[in-house]
């Protein structure tokens, strides 16, 4: 681990005298994840403040360094754009991160030494593949819009839970290449392709689908029109966006195909990122609640 900074400190860290955890990335200014966590602190007493921390890309290293130097920081969230950067850093890996190739939670060590990085994602995945009536089969077959670290996520839980063939479309081929290419070496039983994000290779790669994934974000939308018309009747869908009704879950709906939100992925993997911080089990419907009247 790099040494740590000693030139600057955010005033916000030194002045607190709380526990700090935080969210880490950018363009996140509407998160809903502080109203989440710190309902679940303030329900069991815990003096523990969950903030933003909002941070132009390049300025991830000099943070990380701030974060370890200030003792009251016990761990924090990572999301947009960071969560497969950010690994180069860690010092520890849990093994369900190491699979996925992308974190989005790290606990500091109480000696400061250690960055441990967890993925509770994947844990969020689950829960949705759950609630979509998905798991305990086999043979299944997916196909995921998006090849970030949280596409990586998704296809590490559909791997593990009786998926064996999954399609990455992504707008850039090449990093959709590099995410099947990993997960093809690391399941080498299981079918892992890619193709570019476009119409004829999305009504393509839908025609006989379990399940449909979008990751991209819905400040980033897809650039042209989705239509579900040709979906199998089989087929459910899960949108990881969870705010403004978004709009391929909208014409999914339209079309009678059984479909979520990314809720219910947020507040597991939160509830599973507060487990692990704590030590304590997670207020889920506490949680829900919090998530539902922020968003």
């Amino acid at each position: 681990m790099a040494a740590t900074a000693t030139s600057t400190r955010s005033p916000t860290l030194r002045q607190r005298s709380k526990r700090q955890v935080f969210l880490l990335g950018s363009g996140i200014s509407k998160s809903i994840s502080p109203a989440i966590h710190n309902k679940a602190f303030r329900e069991l007493g815990l003096d523990i403040e969950y903030s933003l921390c909002d941070i132009p890309e390049d300025s991830l290293d000099s943070k990380l360094d701030e974060f370890v130097e200030e003792e009251r920081v016990i761990g924090f969230n990572v999301t947009i754009p960071f969560k497969e950067r950010i690994i180069g850093r860690i010092t520890h890996l849990d093994p369900v991160a190491h699979g996925v190739g992308a974190i989005n939670l790290v606990v500091i060590s109480a000696d400061r030494k250690k960055m441990i990085g967890y993925n509770t994602d994947v844990d969020g995945v689950v829960a949705s593949l759950s609630k979509l009536g998905l798991l305990g089969r086999s043979g299944q077959s997916a196909l995921i819009l998006g090849s970030g670290g949280a596409s990586r996520a998704c296809i590490y839980a559909l791997l593990n839970n009786g998926f064996d063939t999954i399609t990455i479309l992504n707008r850039t081929e090449k990093r959709a290449e590099e995410v099947a290419s990993k997960f093809s070496h690391n399941f080498p039983k299981k079918k892992v392709v890619h193709a570019r994000l476009a119409p004829p290779e999305l009504e393509l790669a839908m025609g006989d689908v379990n399940l449909m994934i979008n990751t991209v974000p819905f400040t980033a939308e897809i650039p042209f029109e989705v239509s579900f018309t040709h979906a199998p009747k089989k087929m459910r869908y899960l949108d990881l966006n969870y705010r403004k009704n978004p709009p391929l879950l909208r014409e999914a709906r339209r079309e009678a195909i059984p479909s979520i939100d990314g809720s219910l992925m947020l507040v597991e993997q939160a509830a599973r990122s507060f487990e692990i911080l704590t030590g304590i089990n997670a207020p889920r419907k506490t949680m829900m609640l919090a998530a539902q009247k922020a968003g």
